[in-house]
């Protein structure tokens, strides 16, 4: 096995799959626009992604230590690209909506896998090597959103995005194919009983509380960013400026959208996971935590409380600082108390980060809706930070005992 070589593949593919995550943001309004459906239904499409992703994030920490990592990842990933490219062909809203399910199945997975991979190979460097996982997604999540919406501004389909993303997905499955991972070491046997007992452990509990609701704010906001500013901070004048540049005698141009706004929110957790990252070697996993969370909570509630474009633009940007390293942090304290089952801890903590996005989307969606305004939802969205933040603090300093709760 080459260490590095599978690592910088990890992070790649990470990167990659980010273009799956934020797609959903410029593509919005035109799906919206397309199939005729509201907010309440846009809300639920979301929803159904991670309902999908709830079943094989519960699921794959159980394959992973049954079967191995490789399997794993490359199904996973070679499912996620089939269902995108069916998600771009969908002709009707039920289909479109049962291929959105089926990237949720193909998506857990893959988040499974690479989180436990990353978990596994670079075991003594935990906190550390997943923040900077989750760095390269940040990467990938920052540039596409502006290169998306020109694309969309410039006359490209919604429908083709969806469809080229997908056969890159194909593409870094045969990537994956050819690496070697490392070798399954069965231990104690694992059973998926286990795996249920597991998530009742206080401590699980309180840790997969952290996540669920934080994704469920930072999956929310990026999927509604750019129609909340459009429609509620620009006043329904879509944001639009064009870039211009000289090569030799030709002339480029790109346009800017509103695109950019999400892409600024990407930024700023890329920015803050490369703190985050070094942060992580000498600050306690939980203090970590409940820093982290207690600024994104202040700062995305401030976001949709102000009414201008530039203070919601300087808010937005600290809540995605801040928003960094929650994710890759939570996943790491978990496996800091569970050494011994890292694809079954993973595997849990994932899945609670669906079940808080599957809840949570639809219930801003289904906000936004009654309220008739997408400011309503994204307040929402902000105000179950706080619930994150409690969950945060309730997070111990680690027990000296491996495994114990």
């Amino acid at each position: 096995m080459n260490k590095k070589l599978l690592t910088a593949t990890g992070y790649f593919y990470l990167m990659s799959y980010a273009l799956v995550v934020t797609t959903i943001g410029p593509c919005n309004k035109p799906i919206s626009d397309t199939f005729g459906i509201n907010e309440r239904a846009m809300g639920l499409l979301i929803s159904a992604h991670y309902a999908g992703f709830i079943i094989t994030t519960i699921y794959a920490g159980y394959l992973v230590e049954k079967i191995g990592l490789k399997p794993v990842m490359v199904g996973s990933i070679f499912l996620l690209g089939i269902t995108l490219i069916g998600f771009g062909m969908s002709w009707s809203a039920p289909v479109l909506f049962i291929m959105m399910f089926f990237t949720g199945v193909g998506g857990g997975a893959v988040e499974s896998a690479i989180n436990a991979l990353i978990s596994s190979v670079h075991s003594e460097t935990r906190v550390y090597s997943l923040n900077m996982l989750h760095m390269f997604f940040g990467v990938g999540a920052f540039i596409w959103p502006v290169i998306a919406g020109s694309i969309l501004k410039n006359g490209t389909s919604w429908q083709t995005l969806y469809i080229i993303i997908g056969i890159f997905s194909l593409f870094m499955g045969l990537v994956m194919f050819i690496q070697k991972f490392p070798e399954v070491t069965f231990g104690e046997k694992v059973s998926f009983r286990d795996t249920l007992s597991m998530m009742r452990i206080p401590s699980v509990v309180v840790i997969g509380g952290v996540v669920a609701l934080y994704v469920g704010g930072e999956i929310g906001i990026n999927a509604w960013i750019v129609r909340y500013f459009d429609r509620e901070v620009l006043n329904g004048v879509p944001f639009s400026h064009t870039l211009k540049f000289g090569v030799g005698a030709h002339v480029l141009a790109f346009t800017l959208t509103s695109g950019i706004f999400q892409s600024l929110y990407w930024f700023t957790m890329t920015v803050g996971r490369f703190f985050v990252t070094f942060t992580a070697k000498s600050v306690p996993d939980y203090l970590l935590l409940r820093v982290l969370t207690l600024g994104s909570a202040i700062c995305a509630i401030a976001t949709f409380i102000v009414r201008d474009a530039v203070s919601a633009s300087i808010f937005l940007g600290l809540t995605g600082f801040f928003f960094s390293g929650i994710f890759a942090t939570a996943i790491a304290t978990g496996g800091n108390r569970f050494p011994d089952k890292l694809g079954q801890i993973s595997g849990i903590i994932i899945c609670f980060s669906g079940i808080g996005n599957v809840v949570l989307n639809a219930a801003i969606g289904e906000v936004a809706q009654r309220a008739g305004n997408i400011r309503a939802g994204m307040l929402f969205a902000s105000a179950i930070l706080v619930g994150m933040t409690i969950c945060a603090f309730a997070v111990k300093k680690q027990p000296k005992v491996s495994g114990a709760s």
